[in-house]
């Protein structure tokens, strides 16, 4: 073999030994099926936990009124079972707002911050829609 074309021979495998780290790690990630637009707010809450414990922030973001509110990519949520619901309204300048539903969880997250440490804690979510047959959508995730 020729100097030349044993440094093609390390090149192309070099590359394919590439191809296959990326294709693995492509594949690690797990995709979540958002849930269908009537889910109820616990459902939302579930698939939003699902997501983000698999990385497909794609999901997770859909799930959040406010992308830039997602955990996924930040923290993980390792175990969510849902306690109970309590319907709220929204407090608005102009009085009460529109009915919002509040979720209350037990919780394992790891990797958060000083505001979310690892370990078991309650928690809620604070799910509202833009109209009465609208999605739920999570639009505050902070209540310990």
């Amino acid at each position: 073999m020729t100097r030349t074309a044993g440094k093609r021979t390390r090149l192309a495998m070099a590359a394919v030994a590439g191809a296959l780290v990326l294709t693995v790690d492509s594949c690690s990630r797990a995709s979540v099926p958002a849930p269908p637009d009537d889910a109820t707010p616990e459902q939302v809450v579930r698939a939003y936990a699902d997501a983000v414990h698999a990385g497909d922030c794609a999901t997770a973001e859909a799930l959040v009124a406010d992308r830039s509110q997602s955990w996924c990519g930040d923290t993980d949520i390792t175990a969510l079972t849902v306690t109970g619901k309590t319907q709220e309204s929204k407090t608005t300048e102009s009085g009460d707002g529109p009915v919002i539903q509040r979720v209350w969880v037990n919780l394992t997250p790891r990797g958060g911050d000083a505001s979310l440490q690892d370990g078991e804690l309650m928690w809620s979510y604070l799910l509202d829609r833009t109209g009465p047959n609208a999605a739920w959508r999570i639009y505050d995730q902070g209540m310990g």
